[in-house]
C-alpha cells in the first residue's frame, strides 16, 4: 500500500483531534465532578451552620455562614440574617439584619430553590417574613428617638418590608420633618416640605400653613397697603378673607369713609361687603335729613339697601324687650308699654334689627314695627349674623340675606352659630361655615360638633379627633373628647381611661383614671378607684390622688378654683393651690369656702358659720344654708325662711322659699311673689310674673297687670 505525505499528515490531524475531543470531555466530566463535591461540601457546611444555629451555637453558626458568604448563597445570608436578628446572643444588630436578609432575597430571586435545614424553612415565604419581624423590631426600638436620621436610616436599610411598615416610617419621618417646619414656621421652609414631601399625607395641612404664613408675612405690618397688596397677589389664598376681614377692620376701628368707600368698590365678593356698606351709611348719615340721604344716594347709587336698611336704621334706637304673658310673648319699651302684641308662641331678641318668632309651628322674621318684613315663613330659622341668616324650607337649609333673598347653596343641616362658626351636613358628612355663611371647612367628618374656643371634635368611624376654626385637623385617635376649655385644655378617653390633651394635641395626662372633671382656672379634678385628687393642666398635681369621692357632689363641692377640699374618711381639709393648709377642721361634718370672709360648716345637720380666723361667728342652728354672697346668706329655721348678713342679722323672713334672681335682689315662692332687694325691703308684692331679661334687667308684672321694669 503506498501512502502519500499528505494522507499520513490528515491522519495524524484526525488522531490529535480525536485525542483533543476525549481530553475536553474527561476535563468538563472532571470540574463537574469537583463542583459537585464542592457543592455538597458547601451544602454540608451551611446545614452544620443551621445544626449549630438550632442548639444556639451563634458563634460556630456565624464563622460558617461567613464563610460562604462571599458565595453569594441565599441560605448562608438568611442564616446571618437570623443570628443579627435574635437579640439573646452577642451578635445582636438590626442593621446587619436588614442587611444580610436583603441579600438573601436578592441572591434567592436568581436562584429560587426552597431548601429545609433542620427546622429552618428558606423558600419565598420565610424570607419576606423574616424582613418583616426585622423591620418591626427595627421601626420600634428607633420610634421614640424622634430622629429624622434614624428613619432614615430605616427606610434605606429595610426598602424591602411591607408597605405598612415603608408607610409607618415614612409617616412619622414627615410628622418629625413637619413639627421642625412649624417650629421655624416660615413659608420659604414649609414650601420646601411640600417639594421634598410630594406624597405625605401632611400635604393639605402644609399648604393650608403655606396660605397662612404668606398671609402672615405679607402683613406684618397690619398696614393698609399690605392687605391691600396681599388681596392683589393672592386672589386664591385660603386666608384670603381674613386679608379683608383685617383690612375692613382698620377701616371700621379708624371710621375711615374713603376707606369704606374703596372697600365697597373693589372687593364686591369680600364676605364683610354688607356690614361695610352698613358702615358706610352709619357713618355718612347722621341726622337723617332730606340733604343728606340724598347725597348719600346720589355719591352710592349701588347702596344695596336703599329701602330696607334706612327704615331698620330709623328703628335701631328704639330698644325693645320680649316679654312673656301666659304661654305667649310679645315686646315692650324701656317703659314697659307692650308695643309688639302677644300673639306669638316664641320670640328672640332682635339681632340685626329683627327679631325671630314662631307662630303655629311657622317661623319668619318681624321688624320693631311687628311686621313680616320678607313675607316668607319657614320651617326653621336662627337669628341674623352679619347680615345673613340661615333657615330651613322644604327640607333642606340655605342662607338669605337681609332682602329675603337666597345667596348661598343648600344644604342637608345647619346648626345654630356657635364661637362665629356654623357647622353643617352635605352629603353624609359635615363640615363648617363662617359666620358669613361661607364654608370654611370642606364636609368630610362623619360626624362634627360645635366650635367652642377655636376648636371642635370629630369623628372618624368609631375614633375622635379635633379641628381647628383655621382647618387644622389632629388624628382620630380617642375613643371620646370634650370641648376645649379656654385654656385650651380638652378631657380625652381611651381604652376606658380619661386624660388630658392641648390644643396643639400634646397629652398632659395620660389617659389612665376613672373619670376627669373640668373645674375651673386650668384645674380638674381626677378620680380612680373612687379616689380623687387635683391637677392642674400647667402640668402639675396640686394633690395626691387618695381621696374619698361622692359622686353625688358638684364639682363646685370640691374646689372654688382657689381653694380645694380634701376628704378622708371623716376628715375635712382646705389647702391652696400650693398645697398649703388652709383649713383643717377634724370636728366638723362639712366645710365650705369662704364666701364673703365667712366659712359655712355643718355639725350634726345644723349649718354655721366661721371667720377666717375659724371662731364660730353664727352657731350652728339653720336647718339649710347657703354660702354667703354679696353679704347676704339665704338660711331656714324651723318653718322659716330667712335672709341673714354676715353678722348673722335677719334682715327678712318668709314662710315660703326665697330665691335669689340677681345681685341685689330676692323672690319668694309661693301663690303670691314679692321682690325683696338686700336690704332685706319689700320692692313689689302681688307679683304675678317675673322675667329675667339679663343679669341687670327684670320684667316684674303684677297681679293687675301693671309691668314694671326695675334694674339691677
Amino acid at each position: 500500500m503506498i501512502f502519500s505525505f499528505e494522507g499520513f499528515k490528515n491522519l495524524i490531524n484526525l488522531t490529535f483531534n480525536n485525542l483533543t475531543y476525549f481530553l475536553k470531555i474527561i476535563i468538563a466530566s472532571l470540574f463537574i465532578l469537583i463542583f459537585c463535591s464542592s457543592w455538597k461540601l458547601n451544602a454540608s457546611k451551611i446545614e452544620k451552620g443551621y445544626e449549630a444555629l438550632s442548639i444556639y451555637d451563634y458563634f460556630k453558626a456565624r464563622k460558617i455562614f461567613y464563610q460562604h458568604a462571599s458565595s453569594k448563597n441565599a441560605y448562608s445570608h438568611y442564616g446571618l440574617a437570623l443570628i443579627y436578628y435574635r437579640n439573646n446572643n452577642p451578635f445582636y444588630n438590626l442593621d446587619s439584619a436588614s442587611k444580610y436578609a436583603a441579600l438573601c432575597y436578592n441572591y434567592y430571586k436568581i436562584k429560587p430553590e426552597p431548601k429545609t435545614f433542620f427546622q429552618f424553612k428558606i423558600d419565598s415565604l420565610s424570607i419576606p417574613q423574616l424582613i418583616d419581624s426585622i423591620a418591626k423590631k427595627y421601626l420600634q426600638e428607633i420610634k421614640s428617638e424622634n430622629s429624622v436620621a434614624k428613619l432614615n436610616s430605616f427606610l434605606k436599610q429595610n426598602y424591602l418590608a411591607s408597605k405598612k411598615f415603608i408607610a409607618e416610617a415614612i409617616r412619622l419621618r414627615d410628622e418629625l420633618d413637619y413639627n421642625e417646619t412649624l417650629n421655624v414656621n416660615n413659608s420659604t421652609q414649609t414650601i420646601e416640605f411640600v417639594i421634598t414631601h410630594p406624597q405625605s399625607s401632611l400635604i393639605a395641612n402644609a399648604l393650608t400653613l403655606i396660605d397662612k404664613q404668606i398671609l402672615l408675612e405679607s402683613t406684618s405690618k397690619n398696614s393698609e397697603n399690605s392687605y391691600i397688596n396681599f388681596i392683589k397677589k393672592n386672589p386664591k389664598n385660603l386666608f384670603l378673607n381674613s386679608a379683608y376681614e383685617k383690612l375692613f377692620s382698620l377701616y371700621k376701628s379708624n371710621s375711615d369713609l374713603h376707606g369704606l368707600k374703596f372697600f365697597v368698590r373693589s372687593y364686591p365678593s369680600a364676605p364683610q361687603l354688607v356690614e361695610a356698606w352698613k358702615l358706610l351709611f352709619s357713618l355718612s348719615v347722621k341726622s337723617f335729613s332730606a340733604n343728606e340721604l340724598e347725597k348719600f344716594l346720589i355719591e352710592h347709587p349701588d347702596f344695596p339697601f336703599k329701602n330696607s336698611i334706612l327704615k331698620e336704621l330709623q328703628l335701631n334706637n328704639l330698644t325693645l324687650y320680649p316679654y312673656q304673658k301666659n304661654d305667649n310673648f310679645g315686646f315692650i319699651d324701656t317703659s314697659g308699654i307692650l308695643v309688639i302684641p302677644t300673639d306669638y308662641d316664641a320670640v328672640t331678641n332682635f339681632s340685626d334689627g329683627l327679631s325671630l318668632v314662631t307662630k303655629n309651628d311657622s317661623v319668619f322674621y318681624i321688624n320693631k314695627e311687628n311686621n313680616n318684613l320678607f313675607n316668607q315663613f319657614f320651617v326653621d330659622a336662627y337669628n341674623f349674623n352679619n347680615g345673613k341668616a340661615a333657615v330651613k324650607q322644604n327640607n333642606k337649609w340655605h342662607f338669605i340675606n337681609r332682602q329675603g333673598e337666597i345667596v348661598s347653596g343648600f344644604f342637608d343641616e345647619i346648626n345654630e352659630l356657635s364661637d362665629n362658626v356654623y357647622t353643617f351636613k352635605l352629603n353624609n358628612k359635615y363640615g363648617a361655615l363662617n359666620n358669613y355663611g361661607q364654608i370654611s371647612i370642606e364636609p368630610k367628618f362623619e360626624e362634627l360638633g360645635n366650635f367652642k374656643n377655636g376648636f371642635a371634635y370629630y369623628r372618624y368611624g368609631d375614633k375622635y379627633g379635633f379641628v381647628s376654626k383655621d382647618g387644622y385637623v389632629h388624628n382620630a385617635e380617642f375613643n371620646w373628647i370634650s370641648d376645649f376649655d379656654t385654656d385650651g385644655i380638652a378631657i380625652v378617653k381611651n381604652n376606658n381611661a380619661f386624660g388630658l390633651i392641648n390644643s396643639s394635641g400634646k397629652l398632659i395626662l395620660e389617659p389612665k383614671f376613672d373619670q376627669v372633671l373640668r373645674a375651673s382656672n386650668s384645674v380638674f379634678i381626677v378620680i380612680k378607684n373612687n379616689l380623687y385628687g387635683f391637677f392642674d393642666a400647667k402640668g402639675c398635681f396640686i394633690s395626691d390622688v387618695v381621696y374619698n369621692y361622692f359622686k353625688e357632689k358638684p364639682v363646685e363641692y370640691y374646689t372654688n378654683g382657689k381653694f380645694f377640699k380634701l376628704i378622708k374618711k371623716d376628715e375635712q381639709t382646705i389647702i391652696d393651690a400650693n398645697g398649703r393648709v388652709s383649713i383643717d377642721l377634724k370636728k366638723h361634718d362639712e366645710i365650705s369656702f369662704a364666701n364673703n370672709g365667712l366659712i359655712k360648716v355643718k355639725i350634726k345637720n345644723k349649718f354655721g358659720f366661721l371667720n377666717q380666723k375659724l371662731s364660730l361667728i353664727i352657731p350652728n342652728k339653720y336647718g339649710y344654708a347657703s354660702d354667703f354672697e354679696d353679704e347676704i346668706a339665704l338660711v331656714k329655721l324651723n318653718d322659716k325662711f330667712l335672709m341673714i348678713t354676715t353678722d348673722g342679722k335677719e334682715i327678712f323672713n318668709s314662710v315660703s322659699e326665697i330665691k335669689k334672681i340677681s345681685r341685689h335682689y330676692f323672690i319668694t315662692e309661693g301663690d303670691s311673689q314679692q321682690l325683696i332687694n338686700n336690704k332685706g325691703e319689700v320692692v313689689i308684692s302681688n307679683i304675678s310674673n317675673i322675667q329675667l331679661v339679663s343679669k341687670n334687667l327684670l320684667i316684674i308684672t303684677t297681679n293687675n297687670n301693671t309691668i314694671k321694669l326695675i334694674r339691677d
